[in-house]
Formats: structure tokens, sequence, C-alpha cells
């Protein structure tokens, strides 16, 4: 980040004191960027992170992000809204949810929504900073959002302050409804700088919200600080999937700067507010870039998710370009032997054609065959590369990534291998290994011309993608 621009002024800059001419010469400079992904949704400028508010509303798919649109920087957060009505196919509704109350004053943070008769209920954190020191004090606040996707946000916050013995870092909430009552699940951070999920809980969702329990997940290695919880119910089963920043590595390994991690369990007693018989903490995902999940139970049955391509704390090569980010596609999952199962969902193959791809073409979904031994996957670019490989003497996964201009970093798991898919969208990457039980996910600056595929011990097919 260039500290001589991005000064407190203008990280924090309301959006209608900003000059209208910044937009559009940004638009022009990302339109020159060789990286843009083609059906994984963006930001037309700027940053794109956490996904928010998922939802199914009015015969619609719903499907917030944070966002920046003056810079790739996290500056002030904004909620993009994206609409579909299949899961693949995504435009921007041009009604973003940004910061202009008291209580979200310096940022609209993550959150969720939630169907409530005919209208759909957001919660969301509202970042402010207070004082002389800049001391953070977070709000959940409410809005209600119509048919016609016009938000209105709740006159007070739905909770005013952090709880007795937790920071300021409390934030994310999750809504469910459960019998007679909605329960909030939101991250935070104690006094003692340890990583907590705390529950509130009302029988109104838009006023009454109160402290309930700390939500037992039968671990308490949740780092100084547990972002973005989420409670889905899939196959008899709940998962928790959460971001336990600083976890400890000793117990839990992890390679990023922050982990994705999940945790199946047989039930949630909600009396107790605690799982019954939890698996151990479990990555969620083996590549560079995945972070901030959001699950959603869908009204067909689905338990899907969608997660943030990128990290906090995290500077990336298309930042030069005015732009950051992309959320990955929607995923179905599924528990199996007690561990998650992640694919994509069915209604991707409406997006995937016969042809076979030429080198140039950067969107493409590649499926192996592997066979036993040492075998690879390669996907070559001028200074770049990115490398999957197997040995079966270790039975060690590696994959190896080098963007353009900087040096080969990888990641690597321990597993048998059935079956390989990978989905290429130009500087996006997804990996589904043995049917989705591993997954692989991150960003790949290349050259933006060609991306040469080859394989070692396998037999490949390709197929084109088409831009959603």
């Amino acid at each position: 980040m260039d500290t001589n621009y991005w000064t407190l002024d203008r990280l924090g800059r309301l959006y209608k004191d900003w000059d209208p001419k910044v937009l559009t010469d940004l638009s022009a400079k990302v339109a020159q960027s060789k990286w843009r992904p083609g059906y994984h949704i963006t930001t037309k400028t700027g940053l794109l992170n956490d996904p928010n508010g998922f939802s199914y509303f009015n015969g619609q798919w719903h499907l917030f992000n944070q966002a920046f649109p003056y810079g790739a920087v996290h500056g002030l957060k904004s909620w993009q809204h994206n609409v579909s009505d299949d899961l693949v196919h995504w435009r921007v509704v041009d009604k973003p949810m940004v910061p202009d109350i008291y209580s979200d004053r310096n940022g609209c943070y993550s959150g969720s929504a939630i169907n409530v008769g005919d209208k759909l209920f957001i919660m969301y954190t509202g970042n402010t900073f207070e004082g002389s020191e800049f001391t953070r004090h977070p709000y959940q606040v409410g809005a209600w959002m119509d048919a016609d996707n016009n938000i209105e946000k709740l006159a007070e916050p739905l909770i005013q302050d952090s709880p007795a013995g937790v920071t300021g870092h409390f934030r994310d909430p999750q809504i469910i409804k459960r019998d007679d009552y909605y329960y909030a699940f939101i991250g935070a951070q104690t006094v003692d700088n340890a990583g907590e999920i705390l529950t509130y809980r009302s029988q109104q969702v838009d006023s009454g919200w109160e402290l309930y329990k700390k939500l037992d997940l039968g671990t308490d290695n949740l780092g100084y600080m547990a972002e973005c919880p989420n409670i889905g119910f899939v196959d008899g089963k709940v998962v928790v999937i959460f971001c336990p920043q600083g976890a400890d590595k000793a117990s839990f390994h992890y390679d990023n700067v922050h982990p994705n991690a999940y945790i199946i369990a047989d039930e949630l007693d909600f009396t107790d507010m605690k799982l019954v018989n939890p698996s151990p903490m479990q990555q969620l995902d083996e590549g560079f870039d995945y972070y901030a999940t959001q699950l959603l139970n869908s009204p067909d049955g689905r338990l899907l998710s969608v997660g943030w391509i990128g990290l906090p704390d995290t500077e990336y090569l298309s930042d030069q370009d005015g732009w950051e980010g992309e959320l990955s596609m929607v995923r179905e999952l599924h528990i199996v032997s007690g561990r998650l199962i992640q694919s994509p969902v069915n209604e991707l193959g409406n997006l995937i054609e016969d042809t076979e791809p030429a080198a140039t073409d950067l969107q493409k979904r590649i499926t192996a065959s592997p066979f036993a031994g040492q075998y690879g996957l390669n996907l070559d670019s001028t200074d770049s590369y990115l490398h999957l490989s197997y040995d079966e003497t270790d039975r060690q996964w590696t994959l190896e990534r080098k963007n353009v201009g900087e040096a080969a970093v990888t990641r690597s798991f321990s597993g048998d291998p059935s079956s390989l898919e990978v989905y290429l969208d130009n500087s996006v990457f997804e990996i589904f290994i043995n049917g989705g039980k591993v997954t692989m996910t991150g960003q790949f600056f290349h050259d933006g011309e060609s991306i040469k595929v080859s394989a070692n011990q396998m037999t490949i097919k390709q197929n084109k993608i088409k831009n959603m």
C-alpha cells in the first residue's frame, strides 16, 4: 500500500466526499488489467473481501460482499450487492449498502441475512472509532431490505457495545432461527487476548437481543480472535466454520497468515450452547488464499458455502492495477466419514462448454485421472507456474506456485488420490481433490497471455468455461 497516498483521511473518507473522477480514472486502469476473472464475482474497481448476507429471497439468490471501490486497500467498507437466478450468473445491484449512520461511520463490516415475512433482515457489524485515542467501538446494526432491493437501516443498533470482558474486536454476526428464538453467533476477542464465539438471542429479529452464552466448540485453540463464525446443518450433523486468528500451530498446523477452520459435531445443544461430540478442528482449504467462508442452509435443502479468495494483511500483484479479491464459486457441502466434502454446485455446468480450450483461453476446467506412482499437473506461463504433484511413497500432495516476479511458495498435505478437478479463471484457481475431500484455492498471477497445461503420468481433459 502506498502510505504516502493512502493517508488516514483517504482511507476513512465518506463515499459522498470523493471526486467522481477518481472512480472514472480507476475504472480505466482496471480495464487494462490482464488478470481479471470471468466467472468469479469481483468488484468493478478497488477491493473485495468477506462475503456477507448469503440468502435466498424474493425468488433470487442474494450475496453481498465487503468492498472499497476507491482502491485496492482496506479503506472504508461498504457492501456490494450481487443477485443471481442460478448461483453462477451474477449481476451487481446498483444499490450498495454504504456507511452513512453514526453506528457504521467507519465501515459496514461483515454480517448475515435472513428471510422474515416479505422482507430480508440484515444484521452486520458497524465499525466506529471513538475518542482521542480512536478506540474501536463495534455496534451490531440491523437493516430491512424490500423486494425492490432497497435497504433501510434501523434507527438504533441491535447491540450497543461489546459485552463485559470483550474488546472492541466483536463482529461478524450470523443469524439463524431455531424454534421460538433468533440466534446470532458473533466472533469475539477477550480482554485476555483469547478468541471466542458468543451467542445472542431474541424472539424479535429487529429488537430485544441479549447475550446468551459462549459457544462451546470443544477446543479453546481459537487464537486471539475468532472471526466470521458460521453454523450449518447437513447430513444429520452440524458444521461450524470460522477463522481462528493466531491459533496455536503446535496443535493446529496452517501456513497462511490466518487459517480458515471447521469443526463437525453430531448436533448443537441450544440449551447449553455446546457442540455434541465435536471433531478436532480441521483446515477448510489447503491452498494459498481462502478466508471468511459464509454458509447458507438454502430452501432447497442444500448446505451452500462461499468464501473470499484473499487474505487479511496480504498484498497482491493485482493491487497495482487498482483491484483486489474475488469470491469463490458457490460450493455444496456434505459430510462423509467425519470429513467435510466441498464441490462446485451443479449449476456450474451451465458455464462449461464441450470445446477444448487453447493455451490463450484463460477460463477452463481441467479434469485428471491419476495413476499409481509419481504424477503431476502443470500450468505454465512466462516466469510463472502452478504445479500440483503427488508422490505415493509418502502420500504427499504438493502445490507449488510462482507468480510473475515472485519466489515460489508451496502448500502440501497427505492423502490418497482418486480424482482431480481444477477450475481456472484467469488469475483464480479452485482445485477439488478426491471429490472435494480436499480443496486448494488461491490466486495465480501469470503473464496474462497464455497458460500451457501439461501432465506427468496422468490423462487429462480440458473444457472451456464461459464468463458469467
